[in-house]
């Protein structure tokens, strides 16, 4: 391995933690557009002079998506090799990362703090950190003059913490260009990598009844909220940790009063599984449950709100791990598998065929929480296992759709 890359990134170590500071005091929950296109700006400040273009997808609700790409990864076409006019040749390297958090604007979590081993505050693994590991990666492999000869693309989006909505077309067109997929989400405590996910599926249940003066209800009122109760209960007894089912009725919202039966009521419901068959039986019982009312005169709606396929621990996908825990073993970083029951745009990209890897990014525990924390040494290690296992792929081992299983 080049030693220039390496000697780049243990002298600018202070860098990394200064850029994730920038990150971090940013606030830039999905629905701060402002704050995340902050984000965006300090991310092209920190990748401005590097042999990358930048494009730069607007959004209107959501902050703008970035894609970068090397002069490399620019020529998909190649007509020499008889390829028909617009057919990709699934050569570059895509790397993903989200700038948004799921703290709210007006979240009391704010700020950044570190001690002699962790780094607090919100985003900071989730996927801040991991934002960072990617852009000094790539600055180290131009440090090194690698970068403009290597097939690259960088996606920074901007909603996934919501399903990503409207970048889930992008990270699909891009796959197809794509011999692999990286993500920089955090990694586990232990060091672990990520092969494999569950699936999820998100619903919105609405119900409808009939609405009354709470006093002069009787045995036959229809409450929506009454109808609801009766739902919940059924849908929670669909879980059944020993096969990975899970479903939770996570958010309800009905009525206007107390002296008042419900017209309306409503609830989000979240659901997990770690095959597609499984998930195809799931929604089967799911709209069993939804189709009969218990309380007469009431009526439920069932609609799809977001959804992920499952990200199979497939050949390609351990194959590709087998290449990063090479390099970690060479550079004696800790590096395990794991099949992580959370959900990414690791999964979407997944579904497209393409052999992926997640949870590349630094180390830490307790995201999606106030007590979010970074593993500090581990922040520089991600940095130098990205390098590596970057070059790694781009030589004679290159994940071409013949080598893989």
């Amino acid at each position: 391995m080049s030693s220039t890359w390496q000697h780049f990134l243990t002298e600018h170590e202070p860098d990394m933690f200064d850029l994730l500071r920038e990150l971090v005091v940013i606030q830039s929950g999905t629905g701060n557009k402002t704050g995340v296109d902050l984000v965006g700006k300090a991310i092209s400040k920190a990748l401005d002079g590097l042999p990358l273009t930048c494009s730069i997808i607007h959004q209107d609700q959501y902050g703008d998506h970035l894609i970068f790409s090397t002069p490399a990864a620019e020529c998909t076409n190649d007509k020499k090799s008889g390829k028909k006019s617009g057919e990709k040749s699934k050569q570059n390297i895509l790397i993903t990362g989200h700038m948004d958090t799921v703290f709210p604007e007006d979240t009391n979590f704010n700020g950044y703090r570190e001690d002699d081993d962790k780094v607090y505050g919100p985003g900071v693994i989730d996927m801040k950190g991991g934002l960072v590991t990617t852009i000094f990666a790539v600055k180290a492999l131009a440090a090194s003059g690698h970068l403009a000869d290597l097939p690259i693309v960088l996606l920074f989006n901007s909603d996934e913490e919501i399903g990503s909505p409207t970048s889930i077309p992008i990270l699909q067109e891009l796959a197809t260009a794509a011999c692999c997929a990286l993500v920089t989400e955090c990694g586990g405590v232990s060091g672990e990598v990520v092969t494999g996910r569950r699936g999820k599926c998100g619903y919105q249940l609405d119900i409808t009844g009939r609405a009354g003066h709470a006093a002069f209800a009787d045995r036959s009122k229809a409450s929506s909220i009454l109808e609801l109760a009766h739902k919940t209960i059924a849908l929670e007894a669909l879980n059944d940790l020993k096969s990975g089912l899970v479903v939770n009725v996570g958010k309800v919202e009905g009525g206007i009063g107390p002296n008042t039966v419900a017209e309306h009521a409503a609830a989000l419901i979240d659901t997990r599984y770690t095959s597609e068959a499984d998930g195809i039986s799931l929604r089967q019982e799911i709209e069993q449950i939804c189709k009969e009312p218990v309380q007469e005169g009431t009526a439920t709606s069932l609609s799809i709100t977001n959804e992920r396929p499952v990200m199979v621990p497939s050949g390609r996908n351990k194959k590709l791990y087998r290449i990063f825990k090479d390099q970690a073993d060479l550079l004696k970083i800790p590096v395990l598998e794991e099949f992580r029951p959370g959900v990414s745009d690791a999964n979407t990209l997944a579904g497209t065929g393409l052999a992926v890897l997640d949870g590349l990014g630094p180390v830490g525990e307790h995201d999606h929480s106030s007590k979010e924390y970074m593993i500090k040494d581990s922040l520089p290690q991600r940095c130098r296992l990205l390098a590596a296992s970057i070059l790694e792929l781009s030589g004679p081992v290159v994940l071409s759709e013949k080598k893989l299983p």
